[in-house]
């Protein structure tokens, strides 16, 4: 039953990162594209999430305690290895969107427009 539902929240992930990139790669509005970034990178988050969890009961956190043997501890133990870059992924990922979200403003309050295609031209009328 466990494995059955670990294979849908798998498959679920792996369907919004595919979501994230169907949407960057067609829509043509930067905030949409920067939504999907979004979408993509908290079902990337997840999915490390899910590979460092163990299925034992009961899961133990990753410091060790002296009644536990170290064996037990060692097959119970969650890693930490994907917690710390999941932990890191979050802080850059809102760097990232800070940053989008600014240059987007700022392009719309001097162009008037966040469709990709219109900035393309702009900036490409801008160059000659």
């Amino acid at each position: 039953m466990i494995s059955l539902l670990l294979a849908y929240i798998t498959l679920t992930l792996f369907g919004m990162i595919f979501l994230g990139i169907y949407g960057v790669a067609t829509r043509s509005n930067l905030i949409k594209k920067i939504i999907m970034l979004n979408v993509m990178g908290d079902a990337i988050n997840m999915l490390f999430i899910l590979i460092g969890y163990r299925l034992v009961f009961p899961v133990f956190p990753p410091i060790y305690e002296k009644h536990i043997t170290f064996e037990e501890f060692l097959r119970r133990a969650v890693d930490p290895v994907p917690q710390a870059l999941v932990l890191t992924a979050i802080v850059i990922g809102m760097a990232m969107n800070i940053l989008l979200a600014t240059y987007a403003i700022q392009f719309y309050r001097l162009h008037g427009t966040v469709d990709v295609r219109d900035m393309a031209e702009i900036m490409g009328g801008e160059e000659e």
